[in-house]
């Protein structure tokens, strides 16, 4: 009767033995997911710079197109088609080159090209209007336009907190604009002072 059953003794070491094993594969868990966050958000800033890029070439290409199509004297509906895509790539341009009163406008009018579906929607209808031109250019810049709409599509996909780095991005370069243009100013008074206290 006083003696106690082996059984009794025997579990008391193995939740012991049993809680450090998990614990490491849980802190190894959690540890790993920020890291690839933080290299993600690393490598934003190129490739939203080569997105820009992209873009910017995109859009000339289309707007040098659109205008030879129209040079070449085609009938009502092609010119109206051409400057339909002109004002596309030139909306392009306005949101890629990031100057602060053209950013504000896009953001406020032209919302949706900040979401991916709509922006990929909207790039595949230029391209369709380029591949309605005809000719190798046409369709070679159809081509192009399919292409940087699936690439941009990827990166607004791949990286959710683009919008936000690329805010932030352009606020960095406003300020250097904003610098560097109160600095001419300065350098231009100083000139003028010197100019009117010499009497030259």
């Amino acid at each position: 009767m006083s003696e106690s059953p082996s059984w009794l003794d025997a579990p008391a070491p193995a939740p012991a033995a049993a809680a450090p094993a998990v614990e490491p594969m849980s802190i190894e868990g959690t540890g790993a997911a920020p890291t690839a966050g933080a290299a993600d958000e690393k490598d934003l800033p190129s490739i939203i710079l080569m997105m820009r890029l992209l873009n910017l070439a995109a859009a000339a290409a289309l707007i040098v197109v659109s205008s030879l199509q129209i040079v070449g004297i085609p009938a009502l509906s092609s010119i109206v088609l051409a400057v339909y895509t002109i004002c596309g790539g030139l909306l392009i341009c306005c949101l890629e080159t990031q100057l602060k009163f053209l950013r504000v406008m896009i953001a406020v009018n032209f919302g949706f090209l900040f979401n991916s579906f709509w922006r990929f929607l909207f790039y595949l209808i230029l391209g369709s209007v380029c591949w309605a031109f005809g000719g190798i250019m046409g369709r070679t810049m159809a081509c192009v336009m399919g292409g940087v709409a699936l690439f941009n599509t990827y990166v607004l996909c791949r990286y959710p907190s683009y919008r936000k780095i690329r805010e932030q991005i352009a606020e960095e370069e406003d300020k250097r604009i904003e610098a560097r243009v109160s600095k001419e100013v300065k350098t231009q008074a100083l000139k003028q002072m010197a100019k009117s206290a010499t009497g030259k």
